[in-house]
């Protein structure tokens, strides 16, 4: 039920700017092509034809991966679930549909509160990411710099990032993070 979830997503400490846009009303599905353009009907086309995922796909001896796919408390292979948003490392601010279709009040959650391999301030040289992950940020802010265009990113609160599996880049936290993730 539609309201019970965003209940549970305002339970998880959402930003209070994507808060208000799961409260906001939507505007009919007509207006939002017109508002929206080709690049919406093409983008949902995607989304329906992705394939859902399962479970994490790699690295099962990963300390990470430990416990997969019982992290996630909602139902694998769902109408809505995780899947697999971008090939490559992407960043993207979420709506809150998104959120929704991604199951993301559902996926555990993590934080570099209290751990000092993740200070701010502090860049971690040609991190690999040993698996693909899905990420949501709540809270903090996090510059990623691709070793592949050296170009530095920053995720913001309400982006979804997708790090795809040998992914390669360098990491400052800038303010202490919180994070939903999913790892596959």
């Amino acid at each position: 039920h539609p309201s019970l979830l965003r209940s549970l997503v305002r339970s998880l400490l959402l930003p209070a700017r994507l808060a208000a846009q799961l409260n906001a009303p939507r505007p009919p599905a007509g207006q939002r092509r017109v508002q929206r353009g080709r690049e919406a009907r093409v983008d949902a086309v995607a989304r329906a034809a992705a394939p859902r995922l399962t479970s994490p796909l790699s690295a099962p001896t990963h300390p990470a991966v430990a416990g997969w796919p019982d992290k996630y408390a909602g139902t694998l292979g769902a109408a809505t679930g995780p899947r697999v948003l971008h090939d490559a490392f992407a960043v993207e601010a979420a709506d809150s549909a998104l959120l929704m279709e991604l199951d993301v009040a559902n996926w555990p959650t993590w934080t570099t509160a209290g751990n000092d391999r993740w200070l701010p301030n502090v860049t971690r040289k040609d991190k690999e990411m040993p698996y693909g992950e899905l990420s949501y940020l709540i809270s903090g802010k996090l510059e990623i710099v691709p070793k592949e265009t050296g170009l530095p990113v920053v995720v913001n609160p309400g982006d979804v990032v997708t790090f795809p599996e040998g992914f390669v880049s360098d990491w400052t936290v800038l303010e202490e993070l919180t994070w939903h993730y999913y790892l596959y």
